[in-house]
C-alpha cells in the first residue's frame, strides 16, 4: 500500500505530489474567475447557475447552445480567452493524468505492463493537449 506522501528521496515525485494539490486549488480559482466574469460581463447577469457553470468551466459553444448566451463564440476569438482556456486545460490535464499515473502505479505490479501503461498515459496526455489546442485555437479563429 502506498503512502499519501511521496518517498523521501524522490524530488520529482514530491513536486508532482505538490503540483496535484496546488493545481486542484488553482482550477477552483480559474473556474471562479470565469463565473465572476460571466456575472460582470454585460448582459450575463440573469443567467441561472447551471448555465454559469457551463460557461465558466468550459465555454465551448456546443456546450452552451441551449442557454441564453449569444456571444460565447466571439468572446473565444479573443486571444486572452484562448490562452486562458489552454491554461485551464493544461492544468486540468496534468492534474488528471498525474492522478491516473498514481492509480496505475498502485495497481500494476509487472514492470513491463507498468512501463506500457505509463507510456499509454503519456500518449493520451499529448493527444489531449494537441486536440485541445486545435479546438481552442483553430475552431475559434
Amino acid at each position: 500500500m502506498r503512502s499519501r506522501y511521496p518517498a523521501q528521496g524522490s524530488a520529482l515525485e514530491y513536486y508532482l505530489w505538490l503540483f496535484t494539490r496546488l493545481s486542484g486549488v488553482l482550477m477552483l480559482f480559474i473556474g471562479a474567475f470565469g463565473i465572476v466574469y460571466a456575472n460582470l460581463a454585460g448582459g450575463r447577469t440573469l443567467m441561472d447557475m447551471p448555465t454559469q457553470y457551463r460557461w465558466a468551466f468550459f465555454p465551448i459553444y456546443w456546450h452552451v447552445q441551449n442557454s441564453d448566451i449569444p456571444d460565447v463564440f466571439p468572446a473565444w476569438s479573443n486571444s486572452f480567452w484562448q490562452v486562458y482556456g489552454m491554461v485551464f486545460l493544461f492544468v486540468a490535464a496534468v492534474h488528471g493524468f498525474n492522478g491516473l499515473r498514481i492509480v496505475v502505479e498502485d495497481y500494476v505490479h509487472r514492470p513491463f505492463l507498468l512501463i506500457f501503461a505509463k507510456g499509454l498515459i503519456f500518449v493520451l496526455f499529448l493527444f489531449t493537449l494537441i486536440a485541445s489546442a486545435v479546438i481552442v485555437f483553430e475552431l475559434f479563429l
